[in-house]
């Protein structure tokens, strides 16, 4: 006869062969989707149904079992980095998964106090990163970048090139640490043992203070995992209002989306037809541009007034960069626009312009006669002619108000 606790082992061991495929589906989901993490999962799930088979075929042991399954189930939570019930599971652990991760699609986006949103759309994979700009107050609807792991380009809505410079992405280890500024660094030491401020059964919630150098205009910052895949799924940067422009920052991580193309990391290479066209002479008289199609726009006054082809260092900071990049020589015009309503905006003194490539500059805000917002976005491509210091001056120009996307 069956003694009750024999009884109560069979249904636990019932319980453990029923449940053994559940078992290892939770393991694998546990895991980054990574063929080295997988086996270690089909390791530990294999472990537990041969610990179960051999356990039950001899009676001495029965009175150990339960206890070796808990145990086995414990430690093979704990070899994939989490814990029972979530909130012992350090930083580290979190960071140990970024290296895995090949490809993701993630969403930027900037909460204004007064405004709509700006939204950046972005993708990485390959080693590169390309994104986008999707509208909002304060952001450049429509310009586009693209990292390709030793330089990043960025091109307005006409295809434009505006900006070059260094790659983010050689800067870090991860994806990740680019991203985020090296916020999720693999080698931020300093916060390795922290524990999660916040458990539910589905995620983790970490909180920060920023790093020093930050401190003077981020309150926080907040990272939310997934509980059993303990991945980042978003990271959200609490600013001090009255120290920057806009309240919050959130990144939104999705690794769902199927794994991009080479090909879809490719630049553009045409470009679209400027808004209008001007001639210009090096040391000339002010010439005016006529704007076509682009509404709110009617004209720009440009003078081009130097040239400048000696040492990086000679340069603004901002300059210095793209200097180094692609060389000299470059030129300074300045640039006035008149709207439609003929009020005149103020005058950009020292516009830098790289030949055959754009910039990214604006013109604006809130000093306009009328005391209205308005924001000229707008790109300059200088060209050369087969006459010296002529050169043909190609604009593209976007004319924004406070609450236009």
């Amino acid at each position: 006869m069956k003694s009750p606790l024999d009884n109560d082992l069979n249904k636990v061991y019932e319980s453990f062969n029923q449940n053994h495929n559940h078992l290892r589906e939770k393991l694998m989901a546990s895991l980054p989707h990574s063929p080295k993490h997988h086996k270690q999962a089909g390791r530990i799930s294999h472990l537990l149904a041969f610990t179960g088979e051999t356990i039950m075929r001899n009676k001495i042991t029965k009175l150990a079992a339960a206890a070796v399954i808990i145990i086995a189930v414990i430690l093979g939570i704990n070899y994939i980095g989490g814990s029972p019930d979530g909130t012992s599971v350090a930083w580290a652990n979190i960071t140990r998964r970024l290296n895995d991760v090949d490809h993701v699609h993630f969403y930027e986006v900037e909460n204004h106090e007064n405004s709509f949103p700006s939204i950046r759309e972005g993708w990485y994979a390959h080693g590169q990163l390309r994104s986008r700009s999707c509208g909002g107050y304060g952001s450049y609807g429509g310009y586009q970048s693209f990292d390709n792991g030793k330089t990043y380009k960025i091109f307005d809505r006409h295809n434009n090139v505006t900006a070059i410079g260094k790659s983010d992405l050689s800067k870090h280890k991860t994806f990740f640490e680019a991203i985020t500024e090296g916020i999720l660094s693999l080698d931020f030491s300093q916060f390795n043992n922290k524990t999660p401020e916040f458990v539910s059964s589905d995620f983790l919630i970490y909180d920060f203070e920023p790093p020093t150098r930050e401190s003077g205009w981020i309150e926080k910052i907040s990272v939310t995992v997934g509980r059993n895949s303990l991945m980042p799924i978003q990271i959200k940067t609490y600013f001090k209002i009255e120290k920057w422009y806009c309240v919050s920052h959130l990144l939104l991580f999705d690794y769902e989306e199927p794994e991009k193309p080479l090909e879809f990391f490719e630049p553009p290479t045409e470009t679209k037809p400027p808004h209008g066209v001007g001639r210009v002479i090096l040391g000339g008289d002010p010439v005016e541009i006529e704007v076509n199609n682009s509404p709110g726009i009617k004209k720009a006054i440009v003078r081009l007034h130097e040239k400048f082809d000696g040492p990086a260092k000679d340069l603004l900071i901002p300059y210095r960069e793209r200097y180094e990049i692609t060389g000299g020589p470059i030129y300074f015009m300045e640039m006035t626009f008149i709207i439609d309503e003929g009020y005149r905006s103020i005058t950009a003194k020292r516009c830098p312009l790289w030949p055959n490539q754009g910039v990214k500059a604006a013109l604006g805000g809130d000093n306009w006669p009328d005391g209205k917002h308005r924001n000229v976005r707008y790109t300059p491509v200088l060209k050369a002619t087969d006459k010296d210091n002529e050169f043909i001056l190609e604009l593209s120009c976007w004319l924004r108000t406070k609450y236009q996307f």
